[in-house]
């Protein structure tokens, strides 16, 4: 009878121990489903930082354009002539 009483509650752990299972494996999808949705977003935003980037880039070329114009048309000794 102790052989029974034995096998019983290993049946029991095991059921407990698959239940255990399945819930770990729901976890880890759902971590999985989680993770994705966070790759996702950080390539839009990695994109949307890339383009962000090259615009600044582009303005800084401007500006430096234009301070080295300002910088030279400062800097020129010859006056102005109006035009008569």
């Amino acid at each position: 009878m102790s052989e029974n009483a034995s096998l019983s509650s290993g049946v029991a752990l095991n059921l407990s121990d698959t239940e255990m299972l399945e819930e770990i494996e729901v976890q880890i999808d759902d971590a999985a489903v989680s993770l994705t949705h966070m790759l996702h977003a950080t390539s839009v935003i990695s994109t949307q930082v890339k383009d962000l980037a090259a615009r600044c880039a582009a303005n800084a070329q401007f500006l430096k354009a234009w301070r080295d114009f300002l910088k030279e048309a400062h800097s020129d000794p010859t006056p102005s002539t109006p035009d008569t």
